[in-house]
């Protein structure tokens, strides 16, 4: 369980790291859509500026449930930078 673990953080910082330089070029909803479609919860990070944590919770939902994983690219999308986990899938994100 420890080596799936290790591989699966490893998975993820080496996407973050192939991902976050590309995003950086050219600060647009569309990047931030990417990053969050890649790694849930990255899209409203870069939208902050790399600022404040890296959304652990997000990342490790939105793997489990796909809702969290799209509702995070909505967000990232319409540029919002908020770091809470948006539950309420069923409305449309609040700029």
């Amino acid at each position: 369980m420890q080596k799936i673990i290790a591989l699966f953080l490893a998975v993820m910082f080496l996407v973050a790291g192939i991902s976050a330089p590309a995003a950086r070029a050219a600060q647009d909803a569309g990047a931030a859509a990417i990053l969050s479609t890649m790694l849930p919860g990255v899209g409203e990070w870069y939208n902050r500026g790399w600022r404040g944590t890296y959304p652990w919770v997000e990342c490790i939902a939105g793997y489990i449930c796909c809702l969290v994983q799209i509702s995070s690219v909505m967000d990232a999308a319409n540029g919002n930078t908020d770091e809470g986990i948006r539950i309420d899938f069923w409305s449309a994100p609040v700029k």
